[in-house]
């Protein structure tokens, strides 16, 4: 948690939060302004259907399941790689810390700060859209963004798992990265896609309508939590710091 304070992680993903909660709702909102004044300039009539708060939560869900998956991911890469690459992290392995409590104490402070910067979005995406979009389900809209941090979270264990596996932040970024990719590929499929946790960010649009929640991603995200900090303390615990 101090280390998060001390290189600013927390601080930098708590601005740009508040500024997709801020812009989410904004940017939905003056869209059709935006569109008529680009075909004024063209010539081009430029239409779309009257925006609701649809739109706005439509756009929040896209803007943390894109860029902030991004995000997540270069903030956590080096969690335990750049220790191992700098060699801070051999000093905490040959007193008795256990390779468990160090990564479990990484992922709890990632859960910290997504908590705290899916807040930080929720606070100000529900006063804009309130005072924008009459009739915002301010109640189910709270609700759903426990959805999104599970999402976030997801990604944000894979990736410090995927960092105690190797040596490099860089390499654990990229692993990171198409893992994520591969996931969002395999939830644009029918059938079996349901399964994947990036069906998350829509299962919170249909929270916000008021429809109920699949459990398919839900279990999906249970089982990719267990597995892959299972699978890093297994290695991580083959890791010598003579290496």
């Amino acid at each position: 948690m101090i280390e998060s304070f001390r290189i600013h992680r927390f601080l930098i993903w708590t601005i740009i939060c508040g500024f997709f909660g801020i812009l989410s709702p904004l940017s939905a909102y003056y869209m059709p302004d935006i569109l008529a004044l680009i075909g004024s300039t063209q010539n081009v009539v430029l239409t779309m259907s009257a925006v609701t708060y649809r739109d706005a939560v439509d756009q929040y869900v896209k803007n943390f399941t894109q860029l902030g998956s991004i995000l997540m991911i270069f903030l956590t890469m080096g969690s335990v790689a750049g220790e191992k690459a700098d060699g801070s992290l051999q000093f905490l392995v040959v007193r008795p810390i256990t390779c468990r409590l160090i990564l479990c104490s990484k992922m709890l402070a990632m859960v910290f700060m997504t908590g705290s910067g899916i807040g930080v979005a929720m606070i100000f995406s529900s006063l804009y859209a309130r005072y924008l979009f009459p009739g915002f389900p301010l109640i189910k809209f709270v609700q759903s963004n426990l959805l999104l941090m599970l999402y976030l979270v997801v990604i944000g264990v894979m990736t410090i798992s995927v960092s105690a596996m190797v040596k490099k932040p860089v390499v654990a970024g990229l692993c990171s990265l198409g893992l994520w990719l591969l996931f969002s590929m395999f939830g644009s499929l029918g059938g079996s896609g349901e399964y994947s946790f990036t069906r998350l960010g829509t299962e919170m649009i249909r929270i916000t309508e008021g429809y109920s929640m699949s459990l398919k991603p839900f279990v999906s995200s249970l089982v990719i939590l267990i597995g892959t900090s299972e699978g890093a303390l297994q290695i991580f615990k083959r890791w010598e710091p003579s290496q």
